[in-house]
């Protein structure tokens, strides 16, 4: 009988010296905490006048591969029109968010540009390759001026009167999938050839024109 008395006289001695319990809220603050945190910032997101997510100017092509690793950065001839290219690069290669990029002759980038539709590339405004026509008015907040289509730089904004991609260098160039013939004469001597026109003419709300790129210049 002495020894069951010492026995539970042990058991209740080392329960009250035990641990301390946590205080009540500390499961809560944690759970706060977890819910507090930032989100991830968005790695695909176009800073019109900056860059695209984490590219800008001031990357020389050694950063752009140290920031990238080899195998999602190539050598690719950036096209300039009229059958000139120069030298240049492609970040992530063969992917719908590929980016290429020109260089000038100390390796730093002169303009970023995207070509690829269903790519994850988009401004805060939503802006992307694929966007319409209205679209690109509706984010900018004003019309804005075009070069004419069918040629080699056809489709290409020219003013954006003041709206939000003004005074920005961010160049956007619009297509069309349809067949020019299904254009009647009279909107083909409106829409095509080397001229300005005005993104609320009538003739181009008769076609499904969309953006087919976006460049950040510098």
């Amino acid at each position: 009988m002495k020894n069951i008395t010492l026995l539970l006289l042990l058991v209740i001695c080392c329960w009250s010296c035990g641990p301390e319990a946590p205080p009540a809220d500390a499961e809560a603050t944690e759970t706060t905490e977890a819910v507090a945190a930032p989100a991830q910032q968005n790695t695909f997101l176009i800073r019109p006048g900056e860059g695209f997510g984490d590219f800008n100017d001031e990357l020389a092509k050694a950063d752009l591969m140290r920031l990238l690793g080899k195998n999602r950065i190539a050598p690719r001839a950036f096209y300039l029109g009229e059958g000139e290219s120069a030298p240049g690069l492609v970040l992530y290669p063969d992917s719908p968010e590929e980016v290429e990029v020109l260089l000038d002759e100390d390796g730093y980038p002169i303009m970023y540009r995207i070509q690829e539709e269903g790519s994850e590339w988009a401004t805060e405004e939503g802006l992307k390759v694929g966007s319409s026509l209205t679209d690109l008015e509706k984010i900018n907040g004003q019309p804005f001026k075009l070069t004419g289509f069918d040629w080699d730089y056809g489709g290409t904004v020219t003013n954006w009167n003041g709206g939000t991609f003004a005074d920005k260098d961010f160049m956007v160039v619009l297509g069309y999938d349809v067949d020019a013939a299904s254009f009647t004469e009279e909107d083909m001597e409106q829409l095509l050839g080397d001229q300005e026109i005005i993104s609320t003419l009538p003739a181009l709300r008769r076609y499904p024109f969309k953006v087919v790129t976006i460049t950040q210049r510098y």
